[in-house]
């Protein structure tokens, strides 16, 4: 071997991604013991949901969808009575003459029933395609303002996450509710038209037609409980698709992703994930061919069954043979009825399982939704915590507290702690985004726990460390919807406070920009201008409460500087809360409270913290100025 060959490199060979399973969906076992009488004590729930979905986008549209449904029901039942009158004459002996002569009118009429018929059909379908984008929009509205409105302590519930994708899935099926609700309801008016007919041909055809269509029935009976297994199977695996998808494609990672040459991983990762997916689809296949191949033979040979009998009757003389044609003409419409019955029946099935799942997401956002008490609250002149606790949900610990601390409008107070000490936590109970568990918060007396926490946030300012880039114009950027009497000049002042005044004002389109780069005309700003521009909407507010994650931490010294300055000389129109982990821009504070694991350890100047010995932020100061 030469030592060329030695030296070349081997391929690694890249680790698999991990495989999830999803345990989610309250429905699963339920899907698993589906029968048809489960389908029948279900459907009319997920009926009398479509229908309430369907009124409530236009009450017009539904009631024009109703009754062409109706008038096409009434169409069916008259072009079969029509086609019996028919049948009399055209299978009766004599001249064909006299015999066409008998059926031209009864013909005729069955002709304009049918046209009739098609007619409505035509007009419930164009209703439905109205319907259908507004149900898709309220269901949507609907998943979008739980999620808005629920207190931030429902998503530290360890099953919140797995009820809200559920409950996504059912979101998205209202899209197709009314199609399948159409197709079903079709059906069984067809069926219930027919069944008159047939009945009155003779009364034991019908429950041959019945039998004859049970393993078709039974058949997507099954078919749907292989979709739902499938699904489950997958969704763990589909998700995470989707998730990597987007790292993979979105401009925030590309930098990333090409800077680290990670392409030939993300690659592997992903198409590993896909060919994981597809196995499993493709695995399926023979499942599904026994189920359709064994329900269309028993189906074919009860079907031979019933046309035998059909038969018997005709030639044993128990039927006229003008009766016979209409039952034949009548059983192939009561078959196709049955069967758009059956599959629709088994949709709608599914979807009542979703839907479950969506409606019991929105209860319990609703329980926990809401102001927490009747009493508006006013901008605070002073906040005190009196022992406050929080503890997350399932921890037997708190997160933070108890904790003893006033603050004052007027005072600029710097929190400082190590990553995990509590601080996030303590801006939430601070803010009355979230409720002591135990001890109060209270505003001026009034505690956050029993008021409306809405009108709490009408005086807050928050610039969290995740703070929004959102696709709106540089103006709406600041003023978040909001805009002040002082309009436009409120809004420059707020840039120029944050010293992104002559940045804005070189837009394309100044104010007006959208700031979004990946949308049509639209303009990114760097990390650090979102990040000023993040401060400005706080400067717009004017709150009385202003609170400020690590406000600075993708700034250069230039906007930091500016921002602090803004900071310092509005410091006596409200209560100042900065959380940093630059020690140096404790100095601008009147007071400085350290946490460690959720307490209050040291409070104080920088001057005194700074210079006591064996203290937690003198150890701190010592350590940024060591690098």
């Amino acid at each position: 071997m030469s030592q060329q060959q030695a030296e070349k490199p081997r391929t690694a060979v890249l680790p698999p991604p991990p495989e999830l399973t999803y345990t989610g969906g309250q429905h699963n076992a339920a899907m698993e013991r589906l029968t048809l009488g489960q389908m029948a004590r279900r459907v009319p729930a997920a009926l009398a949901q479509t229908a309430r979905l369907a009124s409530a986008v236009h009450r017009t549209a539904f009631v024009w969808l109703v009754c062409a449904q109706v008038v096409g029901g009434i169409c069916t039942a008259a072009a079969l009575a029509a086609v019996s009158r028919a049948m009399g004459p055209l299978l009766a002996g004599g001249d064909v003459g006299q015999r066409l002569s008998g059926a031209t009118w009864p013909l005729a009429a069955a002709a304009a029933m049918t046209a009739l018929g098609a007619l409505a059909s035509i007009a419930a379908g164009s209703a439905a395609r109205r319907l259908n984008p507004g149900m898709s929009t309220i269901a949507d509205l609907a998943m979008v303002d739980a999620h808005m409105d629920v207190e931030l302590a429902a998503y530290d519930a360890p099953d919140f996450t797995e009820r809200s994708e559920a409950a996504e899935i059912g979101s998205a099926r209202s899209g197709m509710l009314l199609q399948d609700a159409l197709g079903f309801t079709s059906g069984l008016i067809d069926l219930v038209a027919v069944a008159s007919v047939l009945s009155v041909v003779h009364p034991v055809l019908l429950p041959l037609l019945l039998v004859s269509v049970v393993p078709r029935g039974l058949g997507s009976v099954f078919a749907a409980r292989l979709d739902h297994r499938l699904h489950n199977e997958t969704v763990a695996s589909r998700n995470i698709r989707n998730m990597m998808r987007w790292h993979l494609t979105t401009p925030k990672l590309a930098d990333e992703l090409r800077g680290n040459s990670m392409r030939p991983y993300a690659h592997h990762w992903y198409a590993a994930v896909c060919a994981r997916i597809d196995a499993r689809m493709a695995g399926s296949a023979p499942r599904y061919l026994a189920v359709y191949l064994t329900a269309a033979v028993v189906s074919g040979l009860l079907a031979l069954v019933t046309w035998g009998c059909l038969g018997v009757l005709v030639l044993g003389g128990f039927m006229a043979l003008g009766a016979a044609g209409t039952a034949i003409v009548a059983m192939r419409t009561s078959t196709a009825a049955l069967s758009k019955l059956v599959v629709y029946g088994a949709a709608m099935f599914q979807h009542a399982l979703y839907l479950g799942d969506y409606t019991a997401f929105l209860a319990q956002a609703a329980e926990r939704s809401g102001p927490r008490g009747p009493r508006e609250m006013a901008a605070p002149e002073q906040v005190r915590f009196e022992g406050a606790t929080y503890t997350y949900p399932g921890k037997d610990a708190p997160a933070l507290g108890p904790i003893d601390l006033t603050l004052c409008r007027g005072e600029v107070v710097a929190l400082v702690g190590e990553n995990g000490a509590g601080k996030s936590t303590f801006i939430r109970l601070l803010t009355s985004l979230t409720a002591p568990t135990t001890g109060t918060v209270t505003w001026d007396g009034v505690p956050t726990s029993g008021s409306d926490q809405r009108s709490a946030w009408r005086h807050v300012g928050l610039v969290t460390q995740s703070y929004g880039y959102w696709p709106f114009s540089a103006r709406e950027n600041i003023t978040l919807g909001q805009p002040g009497p002082r309009g436009d000049a409120a809004v420059w002042d707020a840039l120029r406070a944050v010293g992104m005044e002559e940045t804005v004002a070189g837009f394309p389109n100044g104010l007006d920009t959208l700031l979004a780069r990946s949308l049509w005309g639209g303009h990114e700003p760097s990390g650090g201008q979102w990040q000023r521009l993040a401060c400005g909407r706080a400067f717009h507010r004017r709150p009385a409460l202003l609170v400020m994650d690590e406000p600075t931490s993708a700034m250069d010294p230039r906007g930091e500087h500016m921002v602090f300055s803004g900071l310092r000389e509005t410091k006596d129109e409200r209560i100042t809360v900065i959380v940093t982990h630059r020690m140096e821009n404790c100095r601008l504070a009147d007071r400085i409270v350290v946490l460690e694991r959720g307490r209050i350890t040291e409070q104080g100047t920088y001057e005194e913290l700074s210079g006591r010995s064996g203290g937690t932020f003198a150890e701190l100061v010592r350590l940024s100025m060591d690098r």
